[in-house]
């Protein structure tokens, strides 16, 4: 059984290239939209059971329409194309409701591997990097919320006292954050605590 497509993307030319693959790899693709207020009116006349959707539009953030989509229906897939992998930027995407986020960098392959693998299990996520997000945000949880605050100020260069001030809580209470986080990463000083968690993406 084929599915229905609806392209979204401010280019043209990206939108063609994006139309012409699908079909070709088997998806009925129901139109192309430029923007935002298009690509609204259009999932709501066609129902498409499939859209792509490019982050950047001439009148607003392709999220909005993500989040906007999500609402509408559980059911629909959502794949957000972009030049930009920010890991936060996908991570906000995930959170919007998107079963995938393929940099346009990545080649028509991965996008149509994301759209079979969201038909078949919805509730996957899939990106061309979502080994470091997932890294990272494993990474995030091994230090507490307030750990997390600590380790900023510590990358801010304040003192303990600095930061006892700015918690308003005592020199002793910091001092043992800071303990939690050396042993938590796996060092023992300030400069390599965050060298470490940089490389970890913590901050």
């Amino acid at each position: 059984m084929s599915h229905t497509v609806l392209v979204i993307d401010d280019h043209p030319i990206v939108r063609v290239g994006i139309v012409k693959s699908l079909t070709v790899a088997g998806f009925i693709c129901l139109g192309e939209a430029g923007s935002l207020k298009e690509a609204i009116a259009m999932i709501a006349l066609h129902n498409p059971q499939i859209i792509t959707v490019d982050i950047n539009l001439p009148d607003g953030h392709g999220l909005d329409i993500v989040q906007w989509a999500r609402k509408q229906s559980s059911s629909l897939i959502i794949i957000v194309l972009s030049l930009n992998d920010d890991l936060d930027l996908i991570s906000s995407a995930a959170k919007a409701g998107a079963q995938g986020f393929i940099s346009k960098a990545s080649g028509i392959e991965l996008l149509i591997a994301a759209i079979h693998t969201a038909i078949a299990n919805p509730m996957t996520f899939t990106s061309n990097r979502s080994l470091e997000l997932l890294q990272r945000e494993r990474n995030t949880d091994l230090l507490s919320p307030r750990e997390l605050v600590v380790m900023s100020y510590l990358i801010g260069e304040l003192s303990i006292s600095e930061i006892a001030l700015t918690l308003f809580i005592s020199h002793s209470t910091v001092k043992t954050h800071i303990n939690s986080i050396y042993r938590k990463l796996d060092t023992h000083s300030r400069q390599s605590t965050v060298a470490r968690a940089k490389a970890m993406g913590l901050v």
